[in-house]
């Protein structure tokens, strides 16, 4: 079978929205075809930059419909980045935004070379009920199928929970739409730690249809959000 490989002649949001089709499988659904309808159509998002003297910080934000994200970098804090979303797209329909406005901060801002840490915040923000869910979703069922965690009780057998979380968000990818956004912009992420770990029986999260269907059962108690903070290195790691 011939390797598949993305065409690099189109747009960089639109190539990256292809190319992610080709890491998360083969299969094309009817929003990746529309989100890739609209890149044609509309282009690269826009970036807007503004500057807060008062807090010391300034944002890098695009919009595109209902959707707006925003990366917020403070010169108290030069290696860390913020990412702000009030849109209830999937990751997958953020990334446009997210690489226009990772490709403007690596371009103009003077601290990007210290950039080193992006504050994801919660993984199932309250501000975006019923948006992404994807991460929640994939850290709950792969610690279903984790030999590592005690369903019953809802902790790791072994181990804190927080480090658990990291290790196991790491294994089984959580965030792949992440791993390719910061490929194209030519760095390496990785999930590097997570805080005030929620756990909550199965048939209570939003998903739980979704679950029921790999096996779970109503009563399993699973970690599903947290506060999340990823590592950010220059070059790519295959």
């Amino acid at each position: 079978m011939p390797k598949r490989s993305c065409n690099r002649s189109h747009s960089p949001a639109l190539t990256l929205v292809l190319c992610l089709g080709l890491l998360l499988g083969p299969s094309i659904d009817a929003g990746r075809h529309a989100l890739v309808d609209r890149l044609r159509a509309e282009g690269t998002p826009a970036v807007a930059v503004t500057r807060n003297a008062q807090y010391s910080e300034t944002t890098y934000s695009s919009s595109m419909a209902d959707c707006t994200v925003a990366w917020i970098v403070r010169d108290s804090e030069p290696d860390v980045v913020r990412q702000r979303a009030r849109c209830v797209a999937p990751l997958e329909g953020q990334l446009p935004l997210m690489h226009a406005i990772g490709a403007a901060f690596f371009h103009q801002d003077p601290q990007a070379g210290a950039f080193r840490t992006l504050f994801w915040g919660r993984l199932t923000p309250d501000e975006t009920r019923g948006g992404p869910q994807e991460m929640a979703f994939r850290l709950a069922l792969a610690a279903f199928h984790s030999a590592g965690w005690d369903p019953e009780r809802g902790k790791p057998k072994d181990g804190d929970i927080n480090g658990f979380v990291r290790k196991l968000a790491n294994e089984a990818m959580i965030y792949p739409e992440l791993k390719a956004l910061f490929a194209h912009l030519e760095r390496d992420i990785t999930f590097s730690s997570a805080e005030k770990v929620l756990v909550m029986r199965a048939d209570k999260l939003p998903f739980y249809d979704r679950l029921k269907q790999q096996g779970v059962r109503a009563s399993d108690k699973l970690p599903f959000d947290c506060l999340t903070w990823f590592s950010v290195n220059e070059g790519v790691t295959h």
